[in-house]
């Protein structure tokens, strides 16, 4: 999972770097920014944050087209490559940035350009708009010819040295994407409150949309045959900002009815709920008003720590062990609704479970907000192998002896469905991928 935006207008490179900033959520291994300079792109980047990464001092205010993206390794080697790229076609460069994941990308090189050369989806991607850049000569006729050989979950913005920008997103969208277009500005980003924190008045792009300006126009095109709607739902359960829009819903009333609807199937007698900070706040929010329990904060994370599970798999565990520290008087002697958004590796379940019994709760009663996640995804959430995944294979009661917790709740899937109230993909926890991806799954975990 990543981030991505594009501005084209005056000030465009300084633009996107306030758009990454709103976007930091959605990675922090690595942010850039890639402008447009006389005839060629400066690319401004580096790992870690988005104020480490990118100097926003040596950002030119006089530049008028800029992409940028912040990155989370889903594919590709972690904490070796960022984005934006950039590729050379006769003289005229791209710069493309993408959040997915491309199930066929090795086979799709081999078929468009005779080869494999990188082992990356994003590469294969920038490479194949590239060499159909250069057959038809302008983004938006490249980008359909390239939705016609991938599939996976993209959304992507391109811009070129000849003052286009594109932005388009796949036939299931599976991705979020939005944008802004106003008087002598067009603007892009991964999540509509990146817009809006901007002041700016957004739209979503529909699945198989594309965006494609070219100067002072901007047009709405179809890039693919529309497939079934299938937004990822774990955009909905922990990534998107709560604050965004995503498939016309809002993500924080989403995650507060997962909530609601999780304590409606709960028996359990409590003394106080408390969320997992802060992924899980929204739904211990929607528990408690159920439950009729009073909601107290009894974790205090360290918020320079940014977000475990999107962290690389070496500095997960550590990461976790140091981000909370435990509100006592809130702890001793209670029993606790401990609610988060999901559990996938179990890591932070079981050690914020002895973080509180350490602390003197008498009881940890763990609640996730989503169903068990049994399933890889292929698809851009950074879970691809099955033996990550504490619940592949075990049944609640081992999971719980696993964590640590008195009792063990999951929500439901139809819970779950009937929360986001629209079709989704819910592959990581039913294993039924979206219908154009299905036959290239193996590929992908090979």
């Amino acid at each position: 999972m990543c981030g991505i935006a594009a501005y084209l207008g005056e000030g465009a490179a300084r633009v996107v770097y306030e758009l990454l900033v709103e976007l930091q959520h959605r990675g922090h291994e690595a942010a850039g920014i890639a402008y447009l300079s006389g005839r060629s792109f400066i690319l401004e980047g580096g790992f870690g944050l988005v104020y480490e990464a990118i100097k926003s001092h040596r950002l030119p205010s006089s530049t008028r087209l800029a992409v940028g993206h912040v990155r989370y390794s889903t594919s590709g080697p972690y904490g070796s490559l960022y984005q934006p790229l950039i590729v050379n076609v006769d003289g005229v460069e791209l710069a493309v940035a993408f959040n997915g994941n491309i199930v066929n990308y090795k086979s799709a090189a081999r078929e468009v350009l005779g080869r494999l050369e990188v082992d990356w989806d994003a590469w294969v991607l920038a490479a194949i708009l590239a060499h159909y850049y250069r057959d038809e000569g302008n983004l938006a006729d490249a980008a359909r010819r390239t939705a016609e050989v991938l599939r996976g979950s993209y959304a992507l913005v391109a811009a070129t040295t000849r003052g286009e920008l594109l932005a388009a997103r796949d036939p299931h969208g599976i991705r979020p994407l939005a944008f802004s277009i106003g008087n002598g500005y067009a603007a892009v980003a991964s999540e509509t409150a990146a817009l809006e924190a901007l002041g700016l008045e957004w739209r979503e792009l529909g699945r198989a949309q594309l965006l494609y300006c070219q100067g002072t126009h901007c047009s709405i095109e179809p890039l693919a045959p529309r497939a079934d709607p299938q937004p990822c739902i774990f955009e909905y359960v922990y990534f998107s900002r709560p604050d965004s829009i995503f498939e016309g819903a809002e993500v924080y009333k989403t995650r507060v009815e997962m909530g609601r609807l999780l304590a409606r199937i709960d028996d359990t007698h409590v003394d106080v709920v408390a969320p997992v900070p802060d992924s899980g706040r929204a739904a211990a929010t929607g528990y408690a008003l159920e439950k009729g329990v009073p909601l107290v904060e009894v974790l205090y994370p360290n918020r320079f720590r940014g977000r475990s599970f999107i962290l690389p798999p070496s500095l997960r565990g550590s990461h976790v062990a140091r981000k909370y520290g435990v509100l006592r008087s809130a702890v001793r002697g209670r029993r606790i609704a401990l609610v988060d958004d999901s559990i996938v590796r179990g890591s932070t379940a079981s050690r914020i479970t002895s973080l509180l019994k350490g602390s003197g709760a008498l009881e940890v009663h763990f609640r996730s907000a989503s169903p068990p996640v049994v399933c890889p995804c292929v698809l851009g959430i950074d879970f691809p192998r099955p033996t990550e995944l504490v619940a592949r294979n075990k049944s609640v009661e081992e999971i719980r002896d696993i964590i640590g917790a008195d009792t063990l709740l999951y929500n439901t899937i139809e819970n779950l469905t009937r929360a986001v109230g629209r079709p989704a993909c819910t592959a990581c926890f039913t294993c039924v991928y979206p219908s154009l991806v299905r036959k290239y799954v193996s590929e992908f975990r090979r």
